[in-house]
């Protein structure tokens, strides 16, 4: 699979291909639906896939003091995109000039010249061009014109719920992670590279493998019950996880901080997924390490009656 950074990078096609569009923040199960109808019609057409993209996402781009907080960097969601069966990533670099892009030069430049498209395959609420003007009706007139088929995926509903990912963004700041995994098809991760810490955990007998966080704003808050899985071994470890600034320890840095459960072992360097699979509390300030200590053996200990249980009834 290739990774084609910004329009520019892109050669002119001989061959025509099969094209998906679209932010893909959280590659949930909206998106998936996308991505197995490209695939699907991958053999049929015999053509290779793109899956177009956008950095900054545009609302980060119109709204950049106050922007939706992202489900997954950048490099998390090229990870999830390469497990589907496709040829290549464009991603397009959204700024001044091509927010305002007429649609029709949209479709004309990049649709038509650069990606040369026979199948495109987007949400029906899939919105392009300057002011959000071109939209499924266009593309459609605009597919009969000039010899290529458009595809759009209605929009997917769990219990009622419209699946996007706003509505998974809501359900990971009210901590319904049960709501989140629903809406994903997958429980709730941050993947990155552990770096060295102060060595608070080990300090106080609980070591940790620390993340820093890019960001300052999170979804989530507080201490959970997770699994830990390590790309470069492929093996998966249960642990507590805690996300924010250690107030006991006078931290001020926000960062993703896990304990390895039962076992011993030195992830420093190494590029972890922590998956996020129950809320056990808010993280809180202790008058004393000695209390802090006991709240760590007492997490600990509900996540062992967790995993315990998970395990006993499969």
């Amino acid at each position: 699979m290739k990774l084609i950074r910004n329009i520019n990078n892109l050669k002119l096609q001989d061959n025509s291909c099969i094209l998906t569009i679209g932010n893909f923040d959280g590659v949930h199960l909206g998106h998936q639906k996308l991505l197995n109808l490209v695939c699907k019609k991958k053999k049929e057409y015999n053509k290779p896939i793109t899956v177009a993209i956008f950095e900054p996402q545009p609302q980060e781009f119109f709204c950049p003091n106050d922007p939706p907080i992202r489900l997954m960097k950048f490099r998390e969601k090229v990870r999830y995109l390469s497990n589907w069966n496709i040829d290549s990533i464009l991603c397009i670099y959204f700024n001044h000039s091509f927010s305002l892009l007429n649609p029709i030069d949209f479709v004309i430049r990049i649709i038509l010249k650069k990606l040369n498209v026979s199948f495109l395959a987007i949400g029906e609420n899939f919105r392009f061009g300057i002011h959000r003007k071109g939209n499924v009706t266009l593309l459609k007139d605009m597919g009969k014109t000039h010899n290529f088929e458009v595809y759009t995926t209605k929009i997917l509903k769990i219990n009622g719920i419209k699946i996007s990912s706003t509505a998974i963004r809501t359900a990971l700041k009210n901590h319904d992670l049960k709501l989140a995994k629903m809406l994903l098809g997958r429980s709730f991760s941050i993947s990155g590279k552990v770096t060295y810490g102060k060595q608070n955990g080990t300090m106080i007998g609980f070591p940790t493998a620390n993340i820093i966080l890019c960001k300052k704003r999170m979804l989530i808050n507080g201490v959970f019950i997770v699994k830990v899985f390590v790309f470069s071994t492929k093996k998966t470890f249960f642990g507590v996880a805690n996300i924010g600034t250690q107030p006991t320890m006078l931290g001020i840095e926000k960062k993703l901080e896990v304990h390895l459960i039962n076992v011993s072992i030195n992830l420093y360097k190494e590029h972890i997924e922590v998956i996020f699979l129950k809320k056990i509390r808010n993280e809180i300030f202790f008058s004393s390490i000695k209390s802090l200590q006991q709240q760590i053996k007492y997490d600990i200990k509900q996540a062992n009656s967790y995993f315990n249980n998970y395990y006993n009834k499969s």
